[in-house]
């Protein structure tokens, strides 16, 4: 080859580069691209939210015309049965068309993260795409300098490694060109990806407000209702005189609360066992209530043989009740005199006398005070033998404290 010859096919060599590069860097501004089913994604997700829009504007239909038939007069109503069936089912179809509603936004959200992605992706190639380009034109830029001395005369080596570099050059742009190519189709499908991405998401804004607004009022409505319920049964605890103390492990304790003008409060701890199987359900095994002048052990041992726990606990609160005043009573009593109150033998031992030398007891029938009396049983440690029968109030049916006091009088001034 002449060296007019190998002079022309470097000039257009280095014309072709210098297009070519222009090409590059004209399309290294373009945008980011996407997975090549992006756009078919999003038409199934468009075509899935106007079916969900027009299933939502069906349900506000159906939820209007049943705010209206609650205006309509009670003659020309439907049978309650079709109706409150009716309403339930629209309501369950609009919870049903707000979840997808909410889904079809989570995939809109979770496409445009992806898109936004894959441009990151992109700019990273385009920035690795334009250190390249720097790197062709260095060597063009060498390629001129060969030229610039190929006036000094080159070898025949040296002329075949240009032509080798230039074949490596035009290869390498080739290999750019198809990539530049299939990122800008990337990037059109994209930015027509993201335009209708937006247009799904500005057409969805208003409904997606009005649920957040619904749900809102909804939550806001279940709060009163909590609200409400936890008001009316602690006035039901209050009321019923029972509520939860503690639970420990197998063991409930419940609050009993006497209602009489000298309330009594108790704690009556039920304590509980697995059950033999087949039925392997709780079984009550004991219970005790933290007040010593209650006897409850026949209770608890029936409540034990049926495991009726209701009977247990209904059974001492009345038992409590009718015990409340005499416990009281009592309780006021320790103040003033030394006594004992056997209760399971329904039994007062009162220490009387100056020097405390006179004991004397006292029988106290079950139904005290509503039905029971008191009997002297008695009295030791006086001077001189009395018999009981002198001893007597003379109030008509005394009470524990008319007979302490009456006591403590007589042995005082005796």
């Amino acid at each position: 080859m002449s060296a007019s010859e190998n002079w022309e096919t470097h000039k257009r060599v280095l014309c072709e580069v210098q297009e070519k590069q222009k090409v590059l860097h004209d399309l290294a501004t373009s945008h980011d691209g996407d997975e090549p089913c992006t756009g078919a994604r999003l038409q199934c997700a468009k075509a899935k939210f106007a079916n969900l829009k027009l299933e939502y504007i069906e349900l506000l239909i159906k939820k209007k015309l049943m705010n209206y038939l609650e205006n309509v007069p009670q003659e020309e109503w439907s049978s309650a049965g079709v109706t409150s069936e009716d309403f339930k089912e629209t309501r369950r179809d609009l919870k049903k068309t707000k979840a997808e509603m909410q889904t079809t936004e989570e995939e809109i959200q979770e496409m445009i993260a992806k898109a936004n992605t894959a441009q990151e992706e992109f700019e990273s190639k385009l920035k690795l795409l334009q250190s390249k380009l720097e790197s062709i034109e260095q060597k063009r830029n060498k390629l001129s300098q060969l030229q610039t001395e190929r006036s000094s005369g080159l070898s025949h080596d040296q002329l075949l490694q240009q032509r080798s570099a230039l074949q490596k050059a035009e290869s390498m742009l080739s290999s750019y060109q198809t990539a530049v190519a299939q990122h800008k189709q990337e990037i059109s499908k994209l930015a027509e990806a993201k335009e209708a991405m937006q247009a799904l998401l500005e057409d969805a804004r208003p409904n997606l407000e009005k649920m957040k607004m619904e749900r809102a009022a909804e939550m806001s409505r279940e709060q009163c209702m909590a609200t409400w319920c936890t008001n009316t049964l602690q006035k039901l605890s209050h009321l019923s005189g029972i509520k939860e103390h503690s639970l420990h492990g197998n063991n409930l304790t419940l609050e009993l609360t006497s209602p009489t003008d000298t309330p009594v409060n108790g704690l009556l701890t039920l304590k509980f066992k697995d059950g033999e199987p087949p039925a392997s359900q709780w079984r009550l095994n004991d219970a005790e209530i933290n007040i010593e002048s209650l006897d409850i052990a026949d209770l608890i041992n029936e409540a034990v043989r049926m495991n009726d726990v209701v009977f247990l606990v209904t059974q001492v609160k009345s038992r409590l009740y009718s015990h409340a005043p005499l416990r009281h009573e009592i309780e006021t009593l320790r103040n003033r005199y030394a006594l004992d109150w056997l209760s399971d033998e329904g039994v007062i031992t009162v220490i009387l006398g100056d020097k405390g030398q006179v004991v004397c007891s006292l029988s106290v029938d079950a139904g005290y005070p509503g039905m029971g009396s008191i009997k002297l049983t008695s009295v030791e440690g006086l001077h001189e033998q009395i018999a009981l029968e002198s001893f007597q109030p003379e109030i008509e049916s005394p009470t524990i404290t008319d007979w302490l006091d009456y006591l403590h009088n007589k042995v005082t001034s005796g």
